[in-house]
């Protein structure tokens, strides 16, 4: 073990700068209290780096005197401490880049020394990157040669650009200039450098554009950055990816058939884009020309000429198509493809041929004209005007011919009839246009057929249905009927519902049966929500095309009851009842309340009646309206009544069965009414006896009332009188002209009675009998209180279809070619087979052919049959071979020619040769090479020879089959001719290293039963291609080398493969370029094994790890290469001993340091790694210090116990460190340490706190009290002074410093100012004593001074208040009695205590046995009553004195004045109450009324006098509601009506609902009164009961009464949401629909009560304020018209005599009974 002994001194000066001041526990850590400052590099010299001074803790004024210095060389190398400020300055330029090279962080240690005491401080100083180098590339061109067939993403790495900066400053991204092909991907090393790489984003193309030019830029990261640039060149290299192409894929030619051998069809031309031999061309037949077409015609390879080498034959061949290709000779080669069509003209040498395509036979009799019958295709195998073929029909028959090319259609000319001709006889006639001209005649049948054409009818033209609500699902509803006249299918009938109802398919509703039309109900119907429901049923016929019919059926839902009542008013709680009050007073009769019901149940279901239960508390007590609901006393209520009544009211209404619903009101009675509106209707009975003013002012208003009441009643008879004169029926509302009125004539009413012989109900239908006329209006007697009417419009006539022709329907017909006999038979017979019966086909008898000398022409193919004379059969007599006679002709014909004698007839036989699959699909080789490129692009198509099959038809080739397999699909291409050529069609990219060959098998198979095949191999070898770069075993390789390493030592040896073959998987190594000089220097790499070994010295301490790029490049074309990265990790050997650097250090140690202070810091490092570089630090334990291992390396010698001067004053500290190599090494380090003596003893006084007395007004300098402290400490420590410091809590105003003075040694307290007890009582204080020592120490007393009060101030007097010469003026009455307050005196003292007491006196008075004063409460009251003889001014002098000693007091003058009070005073607040002898008030009311009845009686009267007059000169025609009869609108066919009444007494106004059923029709509502005998409608709503049909507005409609709206203030809803004319819109819910309902029918009789028993305000029909004024009762929807709710017994007369009344004796009367009360 090597130890190395290094001894420490305080008597060398050298150490001076190396000792640091203490480093305390809360400030001066090592990790918490460094101090660092930063500043920029190439900063100029004097630059400011920090201000020592101040982060020191030093005073400026003090550096020079402690001699503040930098410790170190280094220090004052680049630094300097400027001493008039204390800042450190720059000295000498800065440059990073020299001092800290490419170090991420690069700080300086700077040592600042000072001296008395020795200190030493350590700075760090951080030296800022300044981006003072740019960016800079090792080369600034570089050249790449990159292959176009290079794939998309592919990566090529570039040289990294170097930057000395670091940081943000150092090279932070690379920019490419924007390009079409390549983008810039940065990647990052471990250590944080950046490296680029070109990606290749567009396939490059050498024919586009052969070269790129690049521009690669690299910035840094500073402000403002720099860069750094590199001119990129991108040579492309050409590969054979451009296949040759012809100018045009299709050349056409045309020829003769007589054109010579060797002449010049045309010149064909391809190009490729290539260089070298990649663009050089030839010319070749495809694989898909046949070798009867290459004997044809000839192809120079070179020129691309193509001639004629043979002889053509138009016969045999109209069209030729050669497949041509052109190749070139890169590699792999590429070709392209065109096709030759070549057409051949002929001569007229073939007569036209008439082909039956399609033809309808029979025809329908309903087809239209212009309609195809036929289709008809006439060929002439000719071209030219040898092939224009012109076809003419028969004359006489009503068919026409029409010609579209070569394709005619047989249309009818006229409609047909089948009635009158079933059957035509068509002949067809075609001729061509050549010379000589050619024909052919084709003879036709056709029949004409019945087709549906008759529509089904229903019986009726539309159908009512009635059902009952909630009848169950599957009720029949009815049945609907209807005929059609066809027979078959076509009178098969089917019913069906078409349409929509509320949204909802019509069938969810109702179904039908579609075979007897049966119409049931689908679901339960409610009344209340759908009253009518219009279904349009469908009947269809069974014919093709089907016909059809539609009728309306109107299902009539009936109402039921199935609505229990709904109580309106009272409105209250279920559990609480409405609580009504009642006073005791209340004559029988009184109005308690009124209930207001609603049934939702329409007609009778709604009437309502009301009933009171015995339940109630006193059932006899109350009585309850049958119809109205109204609660009325029923006696004279006692005291012994129960005060709170309990009234359960049960609302029935009248469906069968009936339902209910009860109420309960409590009815409270109390002493006095609460509510006006519940007083009795019969006032008058109790009304007093009036004035004689008041009596007369009563009969003139009752007179004049009279005279305006016959007035009105005589006029409005006169005016009905006119009237009635002018109608045709007194009872009758429609004018005698009018056409409807026959509408009561067809009526049939249905009357139901009540058991006691009353109208309970009556149901009208009213059917018009003139269909064009209707009338709107309605007319009932006064006896009538309700009508609903159900208008229904006239169902609109069936609808029928417009007929739809017939389609074509295609038949194959027969023809028979009446010109010759055609035979047919297949080939290959054997001889003898049987070919025809030549006899009978021609009709005649064998013995006659016989004998007619039958005969076979020579000219025919004779040779191949034969005929038997004796039986007229002709037969086969040599082997017939199709192919051999025809060839490839789609037809084969044999012709044989008879002769006969007697007479000489000839007869052309034509026999058809039909062919057999007897020839198997041939392929020219059995064996098919291929050789493709790997690279091939998907969708290249690679033609392959097409098989021969010698058959025809169906019996040819008719398809191929490919073998299974992946990346190939076969195409199968048409030619013009029929044949068929297939094509391998790439369907996935070949891989050579997966599958180098691929063996398919092409089979080709004909159309034959059964069919034939045969197959040929497929190879295809595929072409490799460099589109594998070289793949490394591993993507990164990992090493481990000790320091000591020889040069060659193997590194590692790496492993790359390519599947490549050839060049293209030959692999070459080398470093990268991302690799630095000083790697290179230290590695190298064989380029053909991969191995890596070490050629340069390794060094742990300079580097631990080295990364390694590497790539390997193939020798392909292009060079495709890989990279890895080869992590070479270096192994540490124990060859350095530690060091101890101490960091900070204190030579000398305060006494008074605490455990763990800080005495040293100690940096300790061992350049090795591991084991070898741990470092561990002891001291010898006898020590009172101790090592705290801060963090790794770094140390803190701290205290361990407390230290004490006077017992050790001298330590020496030896620090051993050691590391844990093998074997270890060590050093020792001594460290001397001197105790320093402390300031540690704080003074003390002699007493906790001090108490001081001090009276007030106290002379100034008088010492009040002297405070001691004493101090162990000696010299400077010991030296005491004192001072005063403000307690916390006093007053403010109180500072002791304004009072008071201390001497700072003697501690003696003076006063400064006299003490004011009024102003101050106590004041406390700090006394504060502190020694001389640094850091002083301090104490603290405290001191209270109590100030005693003197008798300083006298008396004040507060009141009365008077001037300083003037007495105070008193008045008192002659009459005041004795002991009277005249007044007080009121008087404070500003002293305290018995100082303050204060006592009053009476010293001067004119009179002094008149008044005294009291003694302590200052009050002066007379002492007897005044006399006569008594002065009328009294002079008092009132003194105040004090308790004081001595005393001291105040006197005050009072005057006091004898007066008599004035008559004001005197007066009482009682006043009497003149009579005015003015107007009663009910006087005045009385003339008001009378004013205002005879005003408005006059109005009155005029306006009805100008309107009867009117309508006295109105024509006499005119009816209820119908102005002339021209006004009348047809009726509907249907009028269903509903009238619905049960009168009541008293009864003014009757309302009357029409409803319309049918849709669109309008509902309506009228109201009557008794005195007219006309229905005026005033309001006019659509209909919402009727389901599915939209209502339609009436063309007139009356405006409403204005006084039936309601005021602005009841307006709903929004304020302003309605406009002037538009109604208020109806409730949203329908709790409050319903109840709005009620309440304007229950309150109609009462519209004009101002003070309705409902609590409606003027106009408002007893409604709530909830209701807007535009709400009138046009705005309840009609369907809610049905509730019946009986109205109020009020009458008008009631009604304004209730309102005259109110003003009345009586209630004066009550009025005085209150006041007496």
């Amino acid at each position: 073990m090597r130890a190395d002994m290094e001894s420490v001194s305080l008597q060398r000066p050298a150490w001076k700068w190396q000792v640091l001041s203490l480093f305390l526990l809360c400030g001066w850590g090592w990790v918490s209290g460094q101090i660092r400052y930063s500043v920029l590099e190439e900063s100029e010299v004097g630059t400011l780096v920090g201000n020592v001074a101040q982060d020191l803790g030093l005073k400026v004024e003090q550096l020079v005197g402690r001699r503040l210095r930098l410790g170190s060389e280094e220090s004052r190398q680049h630094f300097a401490v400027r001493l008039d400020s204390g800042v450190l300055v720059v000295s000498e330029r800065l440059d990073r880049e020299r001092l800290c090279g490419a170090a991420a962080s690069c700080v300086l240690s700077v040592q600042v020394v000072a001296e008395n005491p020795l200190q030493l401080f350590r700075l760090e100083v951080e030296i800022l990157d300044l981006n003072d180098n740019s960016p800079s590339f090792p080369t600034t061109h570089r050249s790449l040669r990159i292959a176009e067939s290079a794939a998309v993403a592919t990566c090529f790495p570039l040289e990294s650009a170097q930057d000395p900066d670091v940081g943000t400053n150092a090279v932070g991204s690379y920019w490419l200039n924007p390009n079409s092909h390549f983008s810039l991907d940065v990647k990052q090393l471990q250590d944080g450098k950046l490296f680029p790489e070109l990606v290749l984003e567009r396939a490059l193309d050498r024919e586009e554009r052969p070269e790129l030019q690049l521009v690669l830029t690299a910035v840094d990261g500073g402000s403002p950055a720099r860069s750094g640039t590199a001119q990129i060149t991108v040579q492309v290299l050409d590969i054979n990816d451009n296949a040759p192409a012809f100018d045009r894929a299709t050349y056409k030619v045309q020829i003769l058939e007589n054109t010579p051998v060797g002449a010049l069809l045309l010149q064909l031309n391809a190009s490729d884009p290539d260089e070298g031999p990649n663009g050089e061309t030839q010319y070749s037949f495809g694989v898909h020309t046949s070798e009867a077409v290459r004997r044809l015609f000839a192809l120079d390879p070179n020129s691309g000429e193509v001639r004629v080498s043979g002889e053509l034959d138009f016969e045999e061949s109209p069209f030729y198509e050669i497949h041509v290709r052109a190749r070139d000779r890169g590699v792999p080669e590429m070709e392209g493809h065109c096709v030759l069509q070549v057409e051949v003209e002929d001569a007229n040498d073939n007569p036209p041929e008439v082909l039956l395509t399609s033809l309808l036979n029979p025809v329908p009799e309903d087809t239209p004209p212009e309609t195809v019958v036929g289709l008809f295709n006439v060929r002439d195998r000719d071209s030219g005007a040898n092939g224009d073929v012109s076809l003419e029909i028969s004359p006489n028959v009503p068919f026409a011919v029409k010609s579209l090319q070569n394709h005619f259609s047989l249309v009818t000319r006229q409609s047909l009839d089948r009635e009158t001709t079933s059957q035509y006889v068509v002949q067809l006639t075609a001729q061509d246009s050549g010379s000589p001209v050619l024909t052919t005649s084709l003879t036709l049948l056709l029949n004409v057929s019945d087709v549906n054409d008759n529509s089904p009818r229903f019986l009726q033209p539309s159908y009512d249905a009635f059902l009952p609500e909630n009848s169950p699902p599957g009720s029949l509803l009815c049945t609907v009927s209807a005929s059609d006249p066809d027979d078959g299918d076509n009178s098969r009938l089917v019913y069906s519902i078409e349409g929509h109802v509320q949204g909802a398919p019509a069938s969810s509703y109702v179904h039908i049966n579609p075979n007897n039309g049966n119409l049931y109900a689908q679901r339960t119907f409610d009344f209340e929500l759908l009253q009518v429901l219009p279904v349009s049923v469908v009947v269809r016929d069974s014919g093709s095309p089907s016909l059809h019919a539609n009728v309306t059926v109107y299902i009539f839902v009936l109402d039921q009851n199935d609505h229990p009542p709904t109580i309106l008013h009272p409105a209250g709680d279920d559990d609480v009842p409405t609580l009504e009050r009642v006073p005791l007073s209340a004559p029988p009769g009184y109005l308690v309340t009124k209930v207001t019901a609603v049934d939702a149940d329409a007609g009778y279901n709604a009437w309502l009646s009301y009933r009171l239960l015995p339940e109630s508390t006193e059932p006899s007590l109350f009585h309850v309206s049958q119809y109205t609901g109204e609660v009325r006393t029923a006696r004279v209520l006692r005291d012994t009544d129960v005060a709170v009544q309990q009234l359960l009211i049960l609302v029935a209404d009248n469906g069968d069965p009936p339902l209910s619903t009860t109420v309960t009101i409590s009815v409270a009675l109390e002493e006095e009414a609460l509510e006006e509106s519940y007083k009795p209707r019969d006032f008058l009975a109790g009304t007093k006896e009036k004035p004689d003013l008041t009596l007369y002012l009563i009969i003139a208003l009752a007179a004049i009332s009279t005279v305006a009441l016959a007035t009105v009643t005589l006029l409005a008879a006169w005016c009905l009188r006119r009237r009635g004169r002018a109608a045709t029926s007194p009872r009758c509302c429609w004018a005698a002209e009018s056409p409807s009125r026959d509408f009561f004539n067809h009526s049939s009413p249905k009357l139901q009675l009540c058991s006691d012989g009353t109208l309970k109900y009556m149901e009208v239908t009213l059917r018009p009998t003139d269909a064009q006329s209707q009338c709107y209006s309605t007319c009932f007697s006064p006896d009538s209180d309700r009508s609903d009417f159900t208008f229904l419009r006239p169902c609109p006539p069936p609808g029928t279809l417009p007929r739809e022709p017939g389609a074509f329907l295609s038949a194959a017909g027969t023809l028979r070619d009446a010109g010759q006999i055609r035979y047919s038979i297949p080939e290959e017979l054997t001889r003898g087979a049987f070919v025809g019966n030549i006899a009978k086909d021609l009709g005649t008898d064998v013995g006659k052919l016989a004998a007619a000398n039958l005969q076979v022409l020579s000219d025919s193919d004779s040779q191949y049959f034969s005929v038997n004379v004796n039986t007229g059969v002709i037969m086969v007599s040599e082997r017939i071979d199709r192919e051999r006679l025809c060839g490839q002709n789609p037809r084969c014909f044999l012709h044989l020619k008879l002769a006969i004698e007697n007479p000489v007839e000839f007869y052309r036989i034509e026999v058809e040769i039909l062919d057999i699959n007897d020839n198997s699909p041939e392929f020219p080789s059995d064996e098919v090479s291929l050789r493709i490129y790997e690279l091939a692009s998907l969708g290249a198509r690679f033609p392959i020879q097409p098989a021969q099959d010698l058959d025809v038809g169906t019996n040819t080739l008719q398809t191929y089959h490919l073998s299974a397999n992946e990346n190939f699909n076969l195409n199968v291409k048409s030619r013009t001719d029929g044949g068929k050529f297939p094509e391998l069609v790439l369907e996935k990219a070949l891989d050579r290293e997966h599958r180098a060959f691929h063996h398919l098998i092409l089979t080709a198979e004909d159309g034959g039963s059964p069919p034939k095949s045969s197959k040929t191999h497929i190879t295809i070898q595929v072409l490799d291609a460099n589109d594998n770069h070289p793949v490394f075993d591993r993507p990164s390789y990992g090493a481990r080398l000790v320091e000591n390493s020889p040069l060659g030592t193997l590194v590692v040896k790496l492993n790359a493969t390519d599947v490549d073959e050839g060049p293209n998987g030959d692999i070459r190594y080398s470093l990268s370029s991302h690799n630095s000089d000083a790697l290179r220097q230290i590695f190298a790499i064989d380029e053909q094994t991969g191995e890596i070994r070490v050629q340069g010295n390794l060094d742990f301490e300079e580097a631990t790890v080295y990364e390694i790029e590497v790539e390997a490049k193939d020798m392909g074309s292009p060079t495709m290469e890989e990279h890895c990265s080869v992590v070479v990790e270096i192994t540490d050997v124990n060859d350095n001993a530690p060091e101890v650097i101490l960091t900070s250090f204190s030579s000398s140690l305060s006494e008074d340091a605490l455990p763990g202070t800080v005495v040293a810091v100690i940096h300790v490092k061992d350049r090795d790694s591991g084991d070898q570089g741990k470092v561990q630090c002891y001291v010898s334990p006898d020590l009172p210090f101790q090592l705290r291992k801060d963090y790794e390396h770094q140390y803190s010698l701290l205290t361990r116990t407390r230290l004490d001067r006077e017992r050790v004053a001298y330590y020496n500290v030896t620090i051993s460190a050691s590391d844990l190599g093998s074997p270890p090494l060590s050093r020792h380090t001594i460290l001397p340490i001197t105790l320093v003596d402390v300031n540690d003893n704080a003074p003390q006084f002699e007493q906790a706190s001090y108490e001081v007395l001090v009276a007030e007004n106290n002379p100034v300098g008088s010492v009040l009290v002297t405070v001691s402290a004493v101090d162990p400490d000696s010299e400077q420590n010991s030296r005491l002074s004192y001072s005063i410091l403000q307690v916390g809590g006093t007053e403010p105003g109180l500072d002791p410093t304004r009072y008071l003075s201390i001497h700072p040694t003697s501690g003696q307290i003076s006063a400064k100012l006299p003490f004011d007890y009024e102003q101050t009582t106590y004041l406390q204080f700090h006394v504060e004593v502190s020694d001389g020592g640094s850091p002083a120490l301090r104490n603290r007393t405290l001191v209270h001074v109590f100030i005693a009060d003197q008798n300083d101030n006298a008396p004040r007097v507060h009141f009365p208040r008077a001037g300083e010469d003037s007495a105070t003026q008193l008045r008192i009455s002659p009459s005041t009695a004795p002991l009277a307050l005249i007044t007080k005196v009121v008087a404070i003292d500003a002293d305290s205590g018995r100082n303050a007491w204060l006592s009053y006196h009476l010293m001067e008075a004119t009179e002094p046995g008149l008044f005294s004063v009291a003694l302590r409460s200052g009050e002066v009251r007379t002492t007897r009553a005044l006399q006569e003889t008594d002065a009328s001014a009294h002079e008092l002098v009132v003194v105040v004195r004090d308790a004081g000693e001595p005393p001291l007091s105040t006197a005050v003058t009072l005057v006091v004045l004898v007066e008599e009070r004035g008559p004001e005073a005197l007066l009482g607040s009682e006043a009497q109450a003149a009579d005015g002898g003015g107007l009663p008030t009910i006087t005045i009311y009385l003339i008001a009324s009378l004013v205002l009845i005879s005003s408005v009686s006059l109005v009155g009267l005029a306006v009805l006098g100008v309107r009867c007059v009117r309508r006295g000169s109105a024509p006499a025609v005119q009816g209820c509601s119908v102005k002339s009869v021209d006004t009348l609108q047809p009726p509907p066919s249907h009028i269903f009506g509903h009238l619905h009444y049960e009168p009541k007494q008293g009864d003014t106004v009757m309302g009357v609902q029409v409803t319309a059923t049918a849709p669109p029709a309008p509902r309506y509502r009228s109201c009557f009164s008794p005195v007219s005998d006309i229905s005026e409608f005033m309001f006019v709503k659509p209909s919402v009961g009727t389901a599915g049909v939209k209502p339609s507005a009436p063309s007139e409609q009356a405006q409403p009464n204005p006084d039936w709206r309601f005021s602005q203030t009841q307006r709903p809803g929004t304020s302003g949401s309605q406009n002037g004319e538009e109604g208020g819109a109806w409730p949203n819910n329908q709790f409050d629909t319903e109840m709005l309902q009620a309440m304007i029918l229950a309150s109609a009789n009462e519209a004009a009560d101002v003070n309705a028993t409902l609590g409606g305000g003027t106009g408002t029909m007893g409604l709530s304020a909830r209701y807007g004024p535009q709400f009138t009762l046009q705005h309840v929807p009609d369907y809610r018209q049905n509730v019946y709710i009986p109205g109020s017994t009020a009458t008008l007369s009631n009604a304004a005599g209730k309102r005259d009344a109110k003003p009345s004796g009586g209630n004066k009367k009550k009025s005085g009974k209150k006041e007496k009360k």
